[in-house]
């Protein structure tokens, strides 16, 4: 495939579209994901049979809060399950998911093309690598140039041997503290843009001086930060400071944690202070005020079993279900809400031209 053929266009695992096909979007979800390599072992003798039982009813008090140590919970990997749960946000009137599972987060890229056929949704798949307790041991030999050129492969010609290809750079992971492996891969994806014209999406570190710190390398390297994405701006509760600091220099703010628990586990490093809908809302209203309204965009990040609507939780159809109603009660306009889930994806998510 060629860059041309992309620029202005949108590129899903069944094949390239035109922006204005893409509708209401949520542009952070995962549909088939592992996360059990993050798995924490409780310590007690009690806690520990209860990390290993299947999510049901009767522990779902005990697994939102401890989701990052119990294994069941951390698996999306039963791809009718993804279709049935996929299919409420479409009949709910939802039209895109972007899937941001990638290398470290066991991205299936058939089973999210027999998702996108089995609902008719438009899916788009993320490249490049996750945090680094999630890289291989052989990232750390490999130079920039030879990670750019596998994230450049999976968007023109395809993951492995699938043929199915890559439509956004990300979610690229950052820890605490940032990691030179991490820092590498952020200068390659800035590399793999510069070859692209793709999106890139940030999955930053929890602190506000590191959020800062990974857009300077971004900018350093010669990122197209009007096409950059920082993820979690909610959950990783940055101050109103570094939010405006974000926008200022150019980049998404994506409040993509809809739904997810008042209790959380600690966030390695750091306990998270997790906001309630009505704060993300009122957060939103805020930066809207301050003339940030084409610069947001919102998602569910969807990641964990218990979040699903078959074992007890809101599902991808919560924020067309449940949050934009409380937007309008909250005196926000369908003008608004309408570029929030439509105009500002369909504006970040087409490949841009690039440099020759």
């Amino acid at each position: 495939m060629r860059q041309e053929e992309l620029t202005g266009k949108v590129q899903t695992v069944l094949g390239i579209i035109d922006g204005d096909s893409l509708g209401v979007t949520l542009p952070h979800e995962h549909l088939l994901t592992d996360l059990t390599a993050y798995f924490v072992e409780p310590t007690e003798a009690s806690q520990r049979k209860l990390a290993h039982e299947p999510v049901s009813l009767e522990n779902l008090y005990w697994v939102k809060p401890h989701c990052l140590s119990h294994v069941d919970d951390m698996k999306l990997t039963d791809e009718q399950l993804a279709i049935k749960e996929a299919m409420l946000y479409k009949l709910a009137g939802g039209d895109t998911i972007v899937e941001m599972s990638n290398i470290g987060l066991h991205r299936d890229p058939l089973g999210l093309a027999c998702i996108a056929r089995a609902t008719g949704l438009n899916i788009v798949m993320g490249a490049g690598y996750y945090i680094g307790a999630s890289h291989p041991p052989e990232l750390a030999t490999r130079t920039e140039q030879e990670i750019a050129e596998e994230i450049v492969r999976d968007i023109m010609v395809g993951v492995d041997k699938t043929e199915v290809r890559a439509g956004v750079i990300g979610e690229i992971g950052c820890s605490l503290p940032l990691e030179e492996t991490e820092r590498r891969v952020l200068r390659a994806s800035v590399a793999a843009q510069q070859q692209t014209g793709a999106a890139i999406n940030i999955h930053p570190s929890p602190t506000d001086d590191l959020v800062l710190e990974i857009i300077k390398i971004l900018d350093d390297a010669g990122a197209d930060l009007s096409r950059t994405i920082i993820s979690h701006v909610d959950n990783m509760c940055f101050s109103r400071t570094t939010r405006h600091g974000i926008a200022d220099a150019g980049c998404y703010l994506e409040y993509d944690c809809f739904g997810y628990a008042d209790l959380f586990p600690p966030y390695p490093g750091r306990r998270l202070d997790i906001p309630s809908p009505t704060q993300r809302i009122n957060d939103i209203i805020q930066l809207i005020a301050d003339g940030y309204l084409d610069q947001i965009l919102i998602s569910g990040d969807i990641c964990f079993k218990h979040q699903l609507v078959n074992y007890g939780g809101y599902g991808y159809a919560h924020i067309l279900r449940d949050i934009v109603p409380l937007m309008r009660n909250k005196g926000m306009s369908n003008e608004q809400i309408h570029t929030l889930l439509v105009e500002n994806p369909k504006r970040v998510l087409p490949f841009a031209p690039v440099k020759q």
